[in-house]
């Protein structure tokens, strides 16, 4: 899985680099969220839009990048597609679009892709599909958008045991940090609040994500994982450094970053 990581970031960094796009550090830090995701679920299903597939959204629609780059990976987007990222006349743009085919919702407007994913939850569960489950990744700073809670409130209602949400904490809202903004500590507490289950991981360990994910199917709660995360993770010069939100890549950089990441 590790390698898995290596591999995306290393394409993250080819189409930035080549778009000229910004977004590297949050679209570093959701690697292994979105790679969690997509290996727990039958992506031939999302290939052929079967009506029972598992549903996906990524709200933190900046991350269109990681999003790209992981869904060509599990086979859902092709190569010669994700080289087109953000340059004129492609269907890849910097958010994440439902123009792109296996992308069930346009995103990027923030606190959107919740309320949609909690939608997909009711309707699954009202077609019987039983084992079919709604992933939502989302910000931190994101949660500052009221639509999240409101979501929330109605899936703990609802006792949706097939909705999964998947915080992208990495602490860092745009460009400050997320707790000068809006504090959202005591954080496990609140979502606890809204009648879910919800566990604090390493948002870097497939493995811990993974787990969460599959020990809290079906438990007749919403589940919420924490993932604690790092902004611009394994790009040394963008780590934990806000300005990464929106800076681009230069070519010194570029090949910069490319060595760090083939030496490890």
């Amino acid at each position: 899985m590790l390698n898995i990581s290596k591999s995306i970031r290393l394409r993250i960094l080819e189409i930035l680099f080549k778009s000229k796009a910004s977004h590297l550090g949050t679209s570093m830090s959701c690697v292994e969220i979105l790679i969690s995701v997509y290996s727990t679920i039958d992506c031939k299903k999302i290939l052929v839009k079967a009506e029972d597939r598992c549903r996906v959204l990524v709200s933190k629609g900046h991350a269109a990048a990681s999003t790209y780059a992981t869904m060509h990976h599990f086979g859902l987007i092709t190569y010669e597609n994700l080289k087109t990222y953000h340059l004129d006349n492609s269907d890849l743009c910097g958010h994440v679009s439902h123009g792109v085919s296996c992308v069930e919702h346009s995103t990027g407007a923030l606190g959107h892709g919740m309320p949609v994913a909690v939608g997909c939850a009711v309707g699954l569960k009202a077609k019987g599909f039983k084992r079919a489950r709604s992933f939502v990744v989302c910000g931190d700073g994101e949660l500052q958008e009221g639509s999240i809670w409101e979501a929330l409130l109605l899936a703990g209602h609802l006792k949706l045991e097939n909705f999964c949400l998947l915080v992208d904490y990495n602490k860092i809202s745009s460009i400050t940090l997320t707790n000068n903004v809006s504090n959202l500590e005591p954080l496990k507490n609140k979502f606890e609040s809204f009648s879910c289950s919800c566990e604090i991981v390493d948002g870097h360990n497939i493995n811990q994500i993974k787990n969460s994910i599959k020990s809290n199917m079906f438990k007749g709660k919403p589940h919420v994982i924490i993932c604690n995360t790092i902004k611009g993770k394994d790009v040394p010069f963008a780590e934990n450094q806000p300005d990464w939100h929106y800076k681009t890549l230069d070519e010194k950089l570029f090949i910069e970053a490319k060595q760090h990441l083939n030496n490890q």
